[in-house]
């Protein structure tokens, strides 16, 4: 429970900074008086600095932070955020958004720089793993082989060699494996004879290894590329799954979203994940996919939400004339109030699913 409440905290205390620095940022740039930049929730702490108008503060409350513009509400306040031009507006508020994105591309970059990229110059399946016992055991195949061939075919993927060895369960085959020599990186080729198991224990396949491709170590340049196709593939599927449900007339609640208590219980069981394999690897791919969730959320056209102001902004530019301050102010209390009472039965809905033992888990 500790483990699951402090990783809670701490990732999407990232999360949250990130979104308010980018508001932050672009209020400065754009001569927005920023009255109060705070990490946490109050109250105050610990008043770190105060330079241009702006408390630099951290609260008591570890979670997140927030910006306090002046007069969000109020246009006719000077260096105020609601006396800002429109594209002053729409900037602040598409930079918290932004931000997360850009953090999303960054640990995907970084996950790609971890792992590598694919490496065309060899082809076939590495093998990563062996289990004991098992007809690759028994064959002495190694970690780190590359298999190019079984029998007569050429295996230039994983792919290739899953499918000959499913279609020759219980018959010899004879696989064509790279072998290098870590110490002196020299490759031979050997010709190896395994019998792919009929019936293999739960959890293995019929040679007892896991397979993967061969990589390389990726440029900068490469892991960037990768981290913008990455994020682009999490928003084009956050949007995909609810469109695919709508067509099949299935409940919307099958998308799978999850509510704080969904995300606090699956961020513990990512990072005593990651512990086990002694790798950053999950925490940072989950950190990225909350980091576009929460963008792509942000986005929605509810009141209350960064998507929500921006639908105001475009009606005072269609209108020629902004609605009445007291209004968009009720507006957004309400949008607000619905999101509370939304997450507020998503949560009671979450902890009862903890309770019963159905709560779903994305760790095998």
């Amino acid at each position: 429970m500790l483990v699951t409440v402090v990783s809670f905290i701490v990732v999407m205390s990232i999360l949250v900074f990130v979104h308010e620095l980018g508001h932050f940022l672009m209020a400065k740039r754009n001569k927005i008086i920023v009255e109060e930049f705070a990490f946490g929730f109050p109250p105050r702490l610990v008043k770190v600095a105060e330079r241009d108008g702006t408390v630099y503060a951290i609260n008591a409350i570890p979670f997140g932070g927030y910006v306090k513009m002046r007069g969000e509400d109020d246009p006719t306040d000077p260096g105020s955020f609601a006396a800002a031009s429109k594209r002053a507006r729409t900037v602040v508020l598409l930079a918290g958004v932004g931000m997360n994105f850009i953090l999303a591309i960054i640990l995907f970059a970084v996950v790609a720089l971890m792992n590598g990229m694919p490496d065309s110059s060899r082809p076939g399946a590495v093998i990563n793993d062996v289990v004991p016992g098992s007809p690759a055991a028994l064959a002495a195949i190694l970690a780190g082989d590359r298999i190019i061939g079984a029998d007569d075919l050429v295996i230039a993927s994983p792919i290739d060699l899953q499918k000959y060895t499913r279609t020759h369960l219980g018959q010899p085959v004879v696989y064509k494996i790279v072998r290098t020599d870590p110490a002196s990186k020299t490759a031979q080729t050997l010709e190896i004879t395994m019998t792919p198991r009929t019936d293999p224990p739960a959890g293995q396949g019929a040679l007892g290894v896991s397979i993967g491709t061969a990589v390389r170590p990726a440029t900068v340049w490469e892991a960037a590329l990768a981290g913008v196709r990455s994020t682009g593939d999490v928003i084009a599927m956050t949007f995909a799954v609810p469109a695919m449900l709508i067509r099949e007339g299935r409940p919307i609640g099958d998308a799978g979203f999850m509510g704080p208590v969904g995300i606090a219980v699956t961020t513990g069981d990512v990072v005593r994940s990651a512990a086990t394999r002694k790798t950053i690897e999950p925490i940072l791919v989950f950190m990225a996919l909350l980091s576009a969730a929460l963008g792509i959320t942000n986005l929605l056209p509810i009141p209350g939400l960064d998507g929500g102001r921006l639908v105001f902004v475009l009606l005072e530019a269609l209108r020629g004339k902004r609605v009445e301050p007291a209004q968009e102010g009720l507006v957004h209390l309400a949008g607000l109030g619905l999101l509370l009472l939304l997450v507020s039965l998503m949560t009671i809905k979450e902890i009862s699913s903890l309770i019963n033992g159905t709560f779903p888990s994305i760790i095998p």
